[in-house]
């Protein structure tokens, strides 16, 4: 279904992120009781880059064995695999675009003009994603036992991160370790445009940029180099 063979594609791309937010809703408002500024909005400008970051990493774990009977009998570029599972979640990440726009809609929130920072906020997003996509990719070929770690440590980085409470309600001295995580950036940067109607700060974007850049620098060449090895481990 998440390939596109399957009536309910769509169903499953929206269903996914507004559970999630369900869930988080409910946490925030009747567990811990600290709502904050159109909680649901928040949650949303959290969740739907997380998803796509998530989704990318859940995908490439397996995405080399996924792809065995090409790595085995076809000569082709094996560095475009980690960018070609980037791509499948981007189609389900556009649609998850919507949670914001619902959310926006029940807190009354209306667009300004910062919505034109959206191209650069999914090109941010999916820069981020695609960087993770080649360690992990890796990762999940060299080490498969690890790869339920890896996805547990994904969501880790979500809590690391002001996912579920907004930077401004947590204290200072914890709000600046968690800029050294590159969701900070994007999180905010997705309230900056929908929650507050206003440009993003440039650190914002700035920093999650920075991470993928020398993350991509550092592991697109290891994967060319192993690139012909993949068809030995996949056997």
């Amino acid at each position: 279904m998440r390939y596109g063979r399957g009536r309910l594609t769509m169903v499953k791309w929206l269903l996914d992120p507004y559970a999630v937010a369900g869930v988080y809703l409910l946490l925030i408002a009747f567990v811990l009781d600290r709502p904050g500024e159109a909680a649901g909005l928040s949650l949303a400008c959290a969740i739907v880059p997380f998803q796509l970051v998530l989704m990318t990493v859940l995908n490439s774990l397996t995405s080399v064995q996924s792809r065995r009977s090409i790595v085995v009998n076809m000569r082709f570029e094996r560095a475009l695999i980690p960018f070609s599972s980037a791509v499948t979640e981007g189609i389900g990440f556009l649609a998850t675009l919507t949670l914001i726009a619902v959310m926006m809609v029940a807190y009354g929130v209306e667009l300004t003009a910062a919505v034109l920072w959206l191209p650069v906020l999914v090109a941010t997003t999916f820069l981020v994603a695609v960087a993770l996509a080649y360690p992990v990719a890796l990762i999940g070929l060299w080490f498969p036992e690890t790869r339920a770690i890896m996805l547990s440590l994904t969501r880790a980085a979500f809590f690391l991160a002001p996912g579920v409470v907004a930077l401004d309600q947590i204290s200072d001295d914890t709000s600046e370790w968690l800029w050294a995580n590159p969701l900070t950036g994007l999180f905010e940067a997705f309230r900056s445009v929908f929650l507050y109607g206003e440009s993003p700060a440039a650190g914002e974007l700035l920093l999650p940029f920075a991470f993928a850049v020398v993350t991509l620098a550092l592991f697109v060449p290891v994967f060319r180099r192993e690139g012909p090895q993949f068809a030995k481990l996949v056997e």
